[in-house]
């Protein structure tokens, strides 16, 4: 018996690294082996009490049902309120699409923004799936890379460089994953000038806004919204903020036009965010006091992993890393080894590095570049400081 007929676009997809060396490094773990995993690209912190209890009240109170596509109309509201308070957007809920975490916001604007043969203007290294849902739009992802010597920022003279005049949108991920780099206000504002004279849509992702180091402040595309309103698309999300991956809560800011676009393509697909998070993401938005103060305790802890790793990666022989300035990974540049330990790239690299040291990352090669491989801090210090002592005696024995 044959199978069906799959679709050339699914045939042509290539499958999340990050799921795949999770799911790696589980069955090993499974074993009975000590794993370190610093592949994870999720927070290990249990989501704030007072968010899950609200969760639970939202159940305990019958708010299960169906709510509007584009999400509950307080939770709209709020998620409005915090671009007006935050970045001064003039923005109101009309400008917000609530969805199932961040990656179905990006999924549907490109759906509802790209017709096939379209270009898309993708920054490098990026998170696995933007060149994907690119592509599952009909469009052509165009890779602008960007430098480790430079921080891995991304600037408008390298769209300048590499984008070219067929370029309907711009992907733009700050803080970044894999690199943890953070566009700096001037260079935002520039890379927007830039999408406004070529007539192209910016998509702004920052799912990480709230993880800053060094005292560093998040600007977001929100903050410019009364110059360039009808060119943005922020997507953000619960799911790292409030440790709420499993939750699946997520938003778009766009024009109203648009929203209502990616609302009745919603429509068709998944249909509402789940009703409980919903209630729960209200409360999370409202209460300002505890949300900050949550936020504050992971942001402390995180700080002192990414010390911890830094400080480790000093001991890996042969490695370069700029210091991730958000998000919880570091994207060091391990391509000196690959001659010396006989690596084809970084895929084989991850996978005996996990076979040998028992120590899970992910390949550099699915964020677009192979010189390098991700390490995520998002898991006890303890953790962290063994898995770089494994990772570091690995390296030298060869």
């Amino acid at each position: 018996m044959t199978g069906p007929r799959l679709s050339r676009r699914v045939q042509e997809l290539c499958p999340s690294s990050t799921v795949a060396v999770g799911k790696a490094a589980k069955t090993l773990a499974a074993s009975g082996v000590d794993v370190v995993d610093f592949g994870l690209g999720e927070p290990d912190f249990p989501t704030p009490d007072f968010v899950a209890r609200a969760g639970i009240a939202a159940i305990e109170n019958g708010r299960t049902k169906y709510t509007d596509t584009a999400g509950a109309p307080a939770l709209r509201e709020a998620i409005a309120e915090k671009y007006r308070r935050e970045q001064g957007a003039a923005c109101r809920p009309e400008n917000v699409l609530v969805t199932a975490g961040a990656k179905q916001a990006v999924f549907n604007a490109c759906q509802a923004l790209f017709d096939p043969d379209d270009e898309v203007a993708v920054f490098s290294p990026y998170w696995v799936s933007f060149p994907e849902m690119a592509r599952l739009a009909g469009a052509r992802p165009v890779f602008v890379g960007t430098r480790l010597e430079d921080g891995w920022r991304p600037t408008a003279a390298q769209l300048e460089k590499h984008a070219g005049p067929g370029v309907k949108g711009v992907i733009l991920n700050s803080p970044n994953n894999p690199t943890g780099a953070v566009v700096p206000r001037e260079e935002l504002e520039r890379i927007l000038d830039w999408c406004a004279r070529r007539g192209a849509t910016l998509i702004f992702d920052e799912t990480y806004d709230r993880f800053l180091y060094d005292g560093r402040e998040h600007v977001s595309a929100a903050a410019f919204w009364e110059r360039h309103a009808e060119r943005i698309v922020v997507t953000g999300a619960a799911s790292k903020t409030y440790a709420m991956t499993g939750w699946r809560l997520g938003w778009a800011l766009a024009p109203r036009e648009l929203v209502s676009a990616m609302s009745s393509y919603q429509s068709h697909s998944t249909s509402n965010a789940s009703s409980i998070s919903q209630e729960a993401g209200i409360l999370a938005f409202a209460d300002l006091v505890r949300s900050d103060s949550s936020v504050a305790g992971m942001l402390a802890q995180y700080a002192a992993r990414r010390s911890a790793m830094l400080e480790g990666m000093r001991a890996v022989p042969g490695i370069e890393a700029a210091p991730p300035e958000g998000a919880f990974y570091v994207f060091p540049r391990v391509s000196s080894l690959y001659g010396r330990m006989t690596l084809s790239g970084s895929e084989e690299m991850c996978r005996r590095l996990l076979a040998e040291a028992h120590v899970a990352a992910v390949p550099g090669e699915a964020f677009g570049e192979d010189s390098c491989i991700r390490l995520s801090f998002a898991t006890p210090i303890e953790k962290v400081r063994e898995g770089m002592r494994r990772f570091a005696e690995w390296a030298g024995k060869r």
